[in-house]
């Protein structure tokens, strides 16, 4: 999943949502570094990574991307799966995904100095660019992964997917529409614990 999916796993604990995000920027396991909530949601991103990787309908997924892609095929399954959540946000949350972004903003802005310097230039542009939003339109996944692609020339095949994207969306909403209410249940169960 990508960072909409992380958000709205955050409860809406501004803390735990920074811990999301930093999730893919940060190594290792002593997060000492970070307040405990901002761990708690280091370690709830990487578990929701752990839950939906290995998800069968999603391994078997990622048979349909072809090389080059295939190598990136999560990372393009996970900015896909934003874009179907977006696009269907009132069957997963109570508040509007207006709503549910101004909070991510305004989180990511008051904690950005416990980011890494990456994650603040990455969090800087996803609120100057209202990212989250941005979801609902198919052509943004395509902006998003060529975001992802400048990161490092090993990502620069993600520049160009809009033909693979569209080859797969039909096949890739069916998957997220059967997995996401299993990562959901999943979660709550955590949650419960």
């Amino acid at each position: 999943m990508n960072y909409l999916a992380h958000s709205l796993f955050s409860a809406s604990n501004d803390l735990i949502l920074v811990g999301q995000y930093c999730g893919d920027f940060v190594r290792g396991n002593d997060l000492r570094q970070f307040p405990d909530d901002v761990q708690t949601g280091i370690r709830l991103h990487r578990e929701i990574d752990k839950f939906t990787d290995r998800r069968p309908l999603n391994l078997q997924a990622r048979n349909l991307f072809q090389k080059p892609y295939r190598r990136f095929a999560g990372i393009i399954m996970d900015v896909l799966y934003d874009h179907y959540l977006a696009s269907n946000w009132h069957r997963y949350c109570e508040i509007s995904l207006t709503e549910h972004a101004e909070f991510v903003y305004s989180a990511l802005d008051q904690h950005i100095d416990l980011m890494p310097p990456d994650l603040q230039r990455f969090a800087r542009r996803s609120i100057d660019n209202r990212v989250l939003e941005s979801y609902t339109d198919i052509d943004s996944v395509s902006r998003v992964l060529g975001f992802i692609a400048q990161r490092s020339e090993r990502f620069s095949v993600l520049a160009n997917t809009r033909s693979v994207i569209e080859e797969h969306d039909t096949a890739l909403a069916h998957n997220f529409e059967h997995f996401f209410p299993d990562l959901q249940a999943h979660i709550d169960r955590l949650i419960q614990v």
